[in-house]
């Protein structure tokens, strides 16, 4: 594995091919069925060359290894071995809070700080050492913690340079940055003055304060033909209304860093709904005793790549410079990720909307056409991979979105992995598909529709995945409401190994999967468990 001679910081995984009977010379499209994936030969010879080669196998001296993990770690969703499954190597049980504006949605909020797990524990921000659980440093927090950027692992990326931790008394709120040494700064009072001028403070990106609120008189409201019942369902468009005003201020110094308008659109009433969060930031007060209608309620998902804003005529992304980016789609249909490469994709609802690839800075490289997606996981250059209604089949693109390949896969797919020469999809059905990354051509197929236990199951979904540089880890999940863990070689197509989640994690079935310095951890609202 190497860099990408090309340029760029992402990292090719330079991958020794399997053994060559298993592979089908004339048509390039070997099928592995389930069952007969499940007996792999013993090449011994072989896998000593592939454990040197991607220092993954346990035979490894102590100098590859680390360089192996100081590679890994650098993937997203980038793990150490995924070549036997899985078992729990350490627990830590303890509470693994959402803290401040995030605790209404009821999902586990945390953040990867370095190569540390952080996260809000009743009174301080702690961080665990992935490979064995050790409590590296906290950080005792006052009344009321809001800290972050945070996420919910296999929502968002979680990944952050510094954590924002904002405390205190609604009159007496103070903030304060922590660095992944767990050095905090001395905590800034923050001036109530500020709140009532530019709206109440959230914890950025880049170690700022976000403030937000909207602006202009209610005049500018023009609720249209839209309308809320008293349950909340809402019908119509809200034509106007007010924008909102978006300022981050070093949390330091208090000096502003940048500050945005981000102009009203017209609105599905849908977006409009006070049962989303009627308060500030999307803060939910008393719905019940609200009127449904909210021509001001607005929210956000605060990332340390970006900061989405959702809500009454605001479904809009704004970059940690103060760049805004509009979504490819009307308000409310689609959403702006970031991308491995460091820029952005807005995608479309559908097939019938075209895609808009951005840079880092905001500038708009490209359009793609119809529906575009970067893989869950890449270990490559950043290929993004769209469904056009026009045009069968599948289209690749380059991560300015310059067109490479098209490819005539019948069915819809789910883009789990770009790892090597390989990317790797998972058609409606449950099959999984290795294509070369270079041509669109179909390399390998593995029927997994069959679950586990080597029954047939509901279709399987694509959640998650996660890679050791050879080997794609899937976290599928079908109709019925089962979870199972399988991973597969991404050079031959074969089947490593398949099972339950529930093997794996017992009782903690429902945790979150994240990647972080190389270890894959569980987390709970109750704990965090170590995976390898």
């Amino acid at each position: 594995m190497g860099r990408d001679p090309a340029g760029g910081d992402a990292f090719v995984f330079d991958l020794v091919d399997g053994d060559p009977e298993s592979r089908d010379g004339a048509s390039g499209d070997p099928v592995v069925p389930m069952d007969a994936a499940r007996w792999l030969r013993p090449l011994v010879p072989v896998a000593a060359v592939l454990a040197v080669v991607l220092g993954t196998g346990f035979a490894l001296d102590g100098v590859r290894t680390a360089e192996h993990l100081d590679r890994i770690r650098e993937v997203r969703g980038g793990v150490a071995d995924l070549s036997v499954p899985l078992a729990e190597r350490w627990a830590w049980d303890g509470a693994v809070g959402a803290g401040g504006f995030e605790a209404y949605w009821g999902s586990v909020q945390v953040a990867a700080l370095g190569d540390l797990l952080v996260f809000v524990s009743d009174d301080e921000l702690l961080a665990l050492e992935p490979a064995s659980g050790a409590e590296a440093w906290s950080v005792p927090l006052g009344d009321r913690p809001d800290c972050g950027p945070t996420g919910y692992p296999g929502w968002a990326d979680i990944t952050t340079a510094s954590v924002v931790c904002i405390q205190g008394a609604p009159e007496e709120r103070e903030v304060m940055v922590v660095g992944p040494d767990g050095a905090a700064s001395e905590p800034r009072v923050l001036d109530p003055a500020d709140t009532r001028r530019y709206g109440a403070a959230r914890p950025g990106p880049d170690g700022t304060v976000l403030r937000a609120q909207r602006a202009g008189g209610t005049s500018a409201v023009d609720l249209g033909d839209a309308v809320c019942s008293p349950t909340g369902d809402c019908t119509g468009t809200v034509e106007s209304g007010r924008d909102i005003m978006l300022r981050a201020e070093d949390a330091v110094t208090g000096a502003e860093r940048w500050s945005v308008t981000v102009p009203f659109v017209a609105t599905s009433a849908a977006d409009c709904n006070s049962w989303q969060g009627g308060g500030p930031w999307g803060e939910v007060s008393d719905p019940v005793n609200e009127d449904p209608l909210a021509p001001d309620a607005f929210g956000a998902r605060i990332g340390g790549d970006l900061i989405a804003l959702h809500g009454c005529g605001a479904n809009a992304s704004v970059t940690p410079d103060g760049e805004l980016l509009r979504g490819a789609a009307s308000p409310g249909d689609g959403g702006i990720v970031g991308l491995s490469t460091g820029g952005y994709l807005a995608s479309g609802v559908d097939s019938r909307t075209d895609s808009i690839v951005y840079s880092a800075d905001g500038e708009v490289l490209g359009t793609v056409a119809g529906y575009a997606v970067e893989a869950d996981v890449v270990g490559g250059a950043g290929l993004l991979l769209s469904w056009d209604k026009d045009v069968p089949g599948v289209h690749a693109y380059e991560p300015d979105g310059t067109p490479r390949w098209d490819a005539r896969e019948p069915g819809t797919f789910q883009f789990a992995a770009e790892i090597g020469e390989t990317a790797v999809v998972m058609a409606s059905g449950g099959e999984v598909r290795g294509l070369d990354v270079a041509t669109g051509d179909r390399r390998w197929t593995l029927d997994i529709a069959n679950g586990a236990d080597g029954e047939s199951t509901d279709v399987r979904f694509l959640f998650q995945a996660f890679t050791d540089g050879r080997h794609a880890l899937l976290l599928l999940h079908d109709e019925a409401g089962s979870w199972d863990l399988v991973s597969l070689d991404t050079v031959s197509g074969e089947l490593a190994w398949d099972v339950p989640v529930t093997d794996v994690l017992g009782p903690a079935q429902d945790a979150a999967l994240v990647a972080v310095g190389g270890r894959l951890l569980a987390v709970t609202e109750g704990g965090v468990r170590g995976l390898g």
